[in-house]
């Protein structure tokens, strides 16, 4: 059966935020409550290709102070065009739910799924708190013009995360000032992580 993604018509996004070409949107929590609400699920095949619509992207970076988790993402990763980039972000695509919780619940419970895809936390690491920042938006390529990211940081109480497959990625905690060094080879959504936010 094919993938069904959660999107919102871009012409209904752009009433609801001011449009950035490209970078962070910052944004509250009412704002994004409207757009979960009018969002809508579409065979992610049609949506792919089709500005008309933004796929919504729930991505969280993860910190603890003043340290951010930082991914590598190797050959063996099924996204090719995150081979070999460094990431500060969890995220993907929300799939429909036969739960009957509220679309706000869901959406922090599809954003702790992918968390937890990735990473494992150990020896008493506890999620502190999920705070949404804003959307990170980035229509100058095209993989971004049929994408928004609903931007979160998940505070965490310690450093003891491990990597579930360590044969995709690699990650490490990286000092917001040493943050710089990995620029270059970062994916887009990191590299506007850290510049509108980070740095």
């Amino acid at each position: 059966m094919e993938e069904l993604v959660f999107a919102l018509p871009t012409s209904e996004l752009w009433k609801l935020i001011s449009y950035k070409e490209n970078g962070l949107i910052k944004e509250n929590s009412e704002v994004l409550k409207r757009i979960i609400q009018n969002g809508l699920f579409r065979k992610r095949s049609e949506l792919e290709e089709d500005p008309s619509f933004k796929q919504i992207i729930p991505y969280a970076i993860i910190s603890n102070k003043e340290s951010y988790y930082l991914f590598k993402r190797t050959f063996k990763q099924t996204e090719k065009r995150l081979h070999n980039k460094f990431s500060l972000g969890v995220g993907g695509h929300m799939n429909p739910s036969n739960s009957k919780e509220s679309k706000e619940q869901y959406l922090i419970n599809e954003l702790k799924r992918e968390l937890f895809e990735e990473v494992k936390l150990l020896n008493g690491c506890l999620i502190e708190n999920i705070e949404f920042i804003g959307f990170i938006n980035d229509d100058t390529i095209s993989v971004g013009s049929v994408h928004i990211g609903l931007f979160y940081n998940i505070h965490v109480s310690n450093k003891e995360i491990v990597i579930n497959e360590t044969d995709k990625m690699t990650a490490d905690w990286i000092d917001k000032h040493d943050l710089a060094e990995f620029y270059e080879g970062m994916e887009t959504w990191t590299k506007i992580t850290f510049d509108y936010y980070i740095k």
